[in-house]
């Protein structure tokens, strides 16, 4: 048993339970893209950030890891025997996968992320829609509104006996329209 062996089962021994680790954040990753399935989105940016943290600082761990396993393996000075070299190849190996896992977590981090957003903009492109109905229905009103409200002298419907509630009438048949137009348009 010489160093070489050491080294590599002080290595085994600093990841012998992160793929466990890996899949527990996956996990999180998974139940927080459930929830943004469900419409739960509350305090999302607060639970993601840390995971997204912890994904990119596994991703560092495994690349160092990997380095120091790749300058061992090299053996430039001829420290090691040709049986500790495939030991440490055989870490690299596993440190690379490792570092894939966590490549992988972090982008799935993005991903939920992304998931998010949209369905933020879900959200938002549904309250504009309502907005812009509101806004149209209203709108001819307001200039109707507008117009009465100037009270000129020459307006023949200030004076007329129906003149209140033909304005009526009309603002109520504007409203109509412009419900039957979206209904046809099917805007909603």
């Amino acid at each position: 048993n010489g160093p070489g062996r050491f080294f590599y089962e002080f290595c085994e021994l600093l990841i012998a339970r992160d793929l466990h680790h890996l899949e527990e954040l996956e996990d999180q990753l998974e139940q927080m893209e459930d929830q943004v399935l469900s419409g739960r989105l509350e305090r999302f940016n607060s639970e993601i950030t840390p995971l997204r943290k912890e994904a990119m600082g596994w991703f560092r761990y495994y690349s160092q890891l990997d380095d120091v396993a790749c300058e061992l393996e090299e053996n430039e000075n001829g420290f090691f025997s040709d049986g500790e070299q495939r030991l440490f190849h055989m870490l690299e190996k596993r440190l690379g996968r490792l570092r894939d896992e966590a490549q992988l977590l972090r982008e799935y981090c993005l991903q939920v992320r992304e998931l998010f957003q949209a369905e933020i903009d879900i959200r938002q492109n549904r309250i504009m829609k309502i907005l812009t109905i509101v806004t149209t229905i209203f709108l001819p009103l307001s200039l109707v509104a507008g117009w009465y409200g100037m009270n000129f002298v020459g307006m023949p419907e200030l004076t007329w006996k129906y003149g209140y509630p033909a304005v009526i009438a009309v603002s109520a048949a504007i409203v109509l329209l412009s419900l039957w137009i979206m209904k046809k348009k099917k805007f909603w």
